[in-house]
């Protein structure tokens, strides 16, 4: 018989455009007998749980509807012209009458609609047009603590002569959802900003002869998958990159163009109308109408993409979907769930000799969860009193959703190769150190879920939110101690010398600036090739001085013990740092653009 195996699961991810909006673009199957066909009454955006539309009697709790379409009451499916985006979200109450009734869905929105799209009830899935966004690997993993939900029973203890000293009755509390995805193999950037802030792409030139070349003709909002153009847009043909700045001041250059603060690299998927571009992935930034966008020039070999990770207030979030098939491979058992809302609490980045470099989403908190299930004998079966089980009316089992089956086919594949601990190099106090064992940086958010009082609805008593604390760095390396040189302790020697690692514990970051203590900084490259390198620089600067906002590294432990197994010494370093930044570049033949 079929069963469940691990090794016949994937789970792939995708950045949202905020906190909770898992981004699916899912036409679904439109309801042919009495279906709920209306139009929103007011704009809603990326993160909204309620939305404000036209009430119709058929409307009920329990049902599924698109949210995003331009076609008219007929409920006809949107065609190929299409320029909004579309998701489906479960009812899970109303209130209001006419056109002031408010929809409390699911979870939160992930795209921005407009106050004239519509809404259409659906019964199912469906792959015509249909946009898979969740998609992406994060890296090499062989397994995953799934966030799934952690509900907290509390025991409740009456008075009565009955009790026996026994819990009288229980009552659901809050609900919890963390996971973590440990020691991944780096093979591209994708985990890399989740854990720091954001990430800017540029590639090294624009096109500059029958190229692209034009502006943003409306507003682009973080999360879209569709933009307008202005101006001629012929020679920008599916499947070209186009670099989005946030600048409005035109290019002197090939090389010269300004980018402003928030940039990136997109890919036309196709063309649907007129001067529209339907993107291979949501955007990452807001761009304002009249931004400057430019088509790239990809040559192979002359060109190169740039990503600069750096740090941010607000981390961006994530969903997860997880997709189990059983072994006899059958599609109708398939087992599938989304996390959403998911912030990285913890992460690390790490790597030892003779192995790979690995990153670790080593806690990450989750607003809430979604599946597949939508049956189970007992709750909302026929004959069941739903209402009994379900104060809202809601049939069926909690979290059910209408989602996308994400088959291996669909998945996003890296075409790169791991960074090898023998491609590194480490600089500490400004020199190469060759005898660099191991390393591993830590970072901390120090994330809060917080459950607020708030009206929601179908069991959802996860957080509200999930906010960022105070971001720490922490790094701890290991390394054999360089040959010893003559008067190596009276003598000033460089960062190789045998006793430097003991001299820097002792200064404590301080070499006698009047100002104070300025540490020191760190360098980590890994070189694959040409154009072909991750660079990791503490602080981000690549710079320590003194004064707020400038230090560099400080070591807090560094031992040089004596142990009796004879062999050469060594030293186990503890450092801790303020900030960092992470350089990948990537040849022409890599990947451009990224969630």
């Amino acid at each position: 018989m079929a069963i469940l195996r691990s090794d016949q699961s994937q789970l792939t991810f995708a950045a949202e455009a905020a906190q909770g909006g898992s981004p699916e673009m899912n036409q679904g199957t439109l309801q042919d007998t009495s279906p709920y066909i209306q139009q929103l009454q007011a704009e809603a955006n990326a993160g909204d749980t309620q939305i404000n539309a036209s009430h119709l009697t058929n409307l009920a709790i329990g049902q599924h509807i698109r949210i995003g379409g331009i076609t008219g009451t007929s409920g006809a499916a949107l065609d190929g012209t299409a320029k909004i985006e579309f998701e489906i979200r479960r009812v899970e109450h109303f209130t209001g009458t006419g056109t002031d009734t408010i929809i409390y869905l699911d979870r939160p929105l992930a795209f921005y609609h407009a106050a004239t799209e519509q809404l259409h009830e659906v019964t199912a899935t469906s792959t015509t047009e249909e946009n898979l966004l969740i998609t992406h690997v994060p890296g090499v993993y062989e397994s995953v603590s799934v966030p799934d939900m952690v509900p907290t029973i509390e025991p409740r203890y009456y008075l009565g002569t009955a009790s026996k000293r026994q819990a009288t009755e229980f009552y659901a509390g809050q609900q919890a959802y963390a996971g973590s995805i440990s020691g991944m193999v780096l093979l591209n950037a994708n985990p890399l900003r989740f854990p720091i802030g954001k990430m800017v792409s540029a590639p090294l030139n624009i096109k500059t002869s029958n190229n692209f070349e034009s502006v943003l003709d409306l507003d682009a909002k973080k999360g879209d998958v569709f933009i307008e153009a202005e101006g001629d847009t012929s020679d920008a043909t599916v499947g070209e990159y186009i670099l989005l700045t946030d600048s409005s001041s035109a290019a002197s250059s090939a090389s010269s163009h300004n980018l402003g603060t928030n940039y990136e690299i997109v890919q036309i998927k196709a063309k649907p109308t007129g001067d529209w571009f339907e993107l291979t992935k949501p955007l990452r930034f807001d761009h304002a109408d009249g931004t400057r966008m430019y088509e790239i020039d990809n040559v192979a070999g002359t060109n190169y993409f740039t990503h600069i990770i750096t740090p941010e207030n607000d981390l961006d979030t994530m969903t997860w979907h997880l997709h189990m098939r059983d072994s006899g491979e059958t599609a109708a058992n398939d087992f599938n769930r989304q996390y959403y809302g998911g912030m990285v609490d913890s992460a690390s980045i790490a790597a030892e000799e003779g192995g790979l470099l690995t990153v670790g989403w080593d806690t990450v908190n989750f607003m809430g969860m979604v599946h597949n299930q939508e049956k189970q004998a007992g709750a909302g079966a026929a004959g069941a009193d739903v209402n009994s089980i379900y104060p809202d009316g809601i049939a069926g089992m909690p979290k059910f959703a209408i989602m996308s089956d994400i088959e291996s086919g669909d998945i996003d594949f890296p075409a790169n190769n791991p960074y090898y601990f023998s491609q590194g190099s480490v600089k500490l106090f400004g020199s190469e150190v060759a005898r660099i064992r191991n390393f591993n940086i830590g970072i901390s958010n120090a994330t809060e879920p917080r459950y607020y009082i708030s009206s929601r609805y179908g069991r959802n008593r996860g957080p509200s939110e999930i906010r960022e604390g105070r971001k720490s760095y922490s790094m701890s390396c290991t390394m054999a101690l360089p040959d010893t040189v003559e008067s190596t302790a009276n003598t000033y020697t460089g960062a190789t010398g045998a006793l430097e690692i003991f001299k820097q514990l002792i200064l404590e970051g301080n070499y006698g600036d009047a100002a104070g203590a300025k540490g020191f900084a760190i360098q980590i490259v890994f070189t694959r090739g040409t154009n072909d390198t991750l660079t990791i620089d503490i602080p981000g600067d690549g710079t320590a001085a003194t004064g707020i906002n400038e230090q560099g590294a400080f070591i807090t432990s560094a031992p040089h013990n004596i142990t009796g197994d004879g062999s050469a010494m060594q030293v186990d370093v503890d450092m801790i740092f303020r900030n960092l930044k992470i350089t990948v570049v990537e040849p022409s033949t890599g990947q451009a653009v990224y969630p």
